[in-house]
């Protein structure tokens, strides 16, 4: 199947997208390259709404699912089978979906789910709130408004895209409607593993994570001003600290513990040369527009791009001094 063509797409509520849903068959439930904790809980939530209606579904990603998300992706069936409908969440532009098979590439996206403000409307059908939190918030409104029952697989799948896409409900989009949903999930399910799932995702480290970390922060560079702050992860350090790519999520928050700054990048170099970015922002930036200026997107507050390969401390310098350029220009 073609691609939807730029514009086509059209924007619709949470009933026309729960009889969207109800229409396919056979679904594979695309998510995002790097998999974090909203687009895996999504994606797992949606697998479980759509298999108690009878529809069979596989939650696909070009990268490996991090192992801390395991309690919520074991009771799911990745089994293999012929999709005929593709669905996204959590996606804001087609390119962010990775290295997948041209199929799933190039195939025509029934229905997109998600909450970035910088969605390229890729998909024939958007269902989506950006001033929502997380991309679980705006599958929780959508199951709320349509009388869809949770369960105790699904409340788990939402906590923990609500959890993680707020920093366990420490940055500024943990608004009111984000701690209404947590606050209806753990009424109607209170003895669910609240507390393990966030010591897993907020919490616990390996040890070669540990000292990574400290590598990071003792070579951190800064802008003159001391307002930007870069870490750059070399491909080599993750062998010597025998890590794997999904250990170093989170990395990107390390920047923004340094007092003052209110812009923090990780540039993390791949195997080929290129680089994969993610950007933190404070009170005072939107790391989005950085991030677009570079070709990817995201939240004003969280945001990545990837960059091709280049000199090391060419690409360093260059993301600290736009990300200086766009600071000063904000504030």
């Amino acid at each position: 199947m073609m691609q939807t063509e730029q514009g086509a797409c059209r924007e619709i509520g949470s009933a026309e997208a729960v009889s969207v849903l109800k229409s396919l068959s056979d679904v594979y439930i695309l998510i995002h390259r790097s998999p974090d904790g909203d687009c895996v809980g999504t994606g797992c939530a949606l697998h479980h709404i759509l298999r108690g209606w009878g529809i069979r579904s596989r939650v696909c990603c070009a990268d490996r699912i991090p192992s801390m998300f395991r309690e919520i992706t074991e009771g799911v069936m990745f089994e293999d089978f012929e999709p005929k409908a593709w669905v996204t969440v959590d996606v804001a532009d087609r390119n962010l979906l990775g290295d997948l098979p041209e199929r799933e590439k190039n195939a025509e996206i029934a229905l997109c789910i998600d909450h970035h403000i910088s969605n390229t409307h890729y998909a024939e059908r958007l269902y989506w709130n950006p001033h929502s939190a997380a991309a679980s918030e705006v599958l929780f409104r959508m199951m709320l408004e349509n009388g869809i029952p949770l369960t105790e697989q699904t409340a788990l799948c939402l906590y923990t895209g609500i959890a993680t896409d707020t920093g366990c409900f420490q940055f500024s989009n943990a608004d009111a409607a984000a701690f209404s949903a947590v606050a209806q999930i753990k009424k109607q399910f209170p003895d669910l593993p609240y507390a393990r799932l966030n010591r897993a995702y907020f919490v616990l480290k390996s040890a070669g994570r540990l000292r990574l970390d400290a590598r990071l922060m003792e070579q951190a560079m800064l802008s003159d001003d001391g307002r930007v702050a870069l870490v750059y992860l070399p491909y080599a350090w993750m062998e010597e600290f025998g890590l794997s790519a999904e250990e170093t999520e989170g990395t990107a928050n390390l920047p923004m513990q340094i007092i003052g700054v209110e812009i923090g990048i990780i540039c993390k170099q791949q195997p080929d040369g290129s680089y994969r970015v993610s950007m933190r922002g404070g009170d005072h930036a939107d790391v989005s527009a950085i991030a677009q200026h570079f070709g990817g997107g995201g939240h004003v507050k969280a945001s990545g791009c990837s960059l091709p390969e280049g000199k090391p401390e060419d690409v360093c310098k260059t993301l600290i001094e736009t990300a200086s350029g766009f600071l000063e220009r904000q504030t």
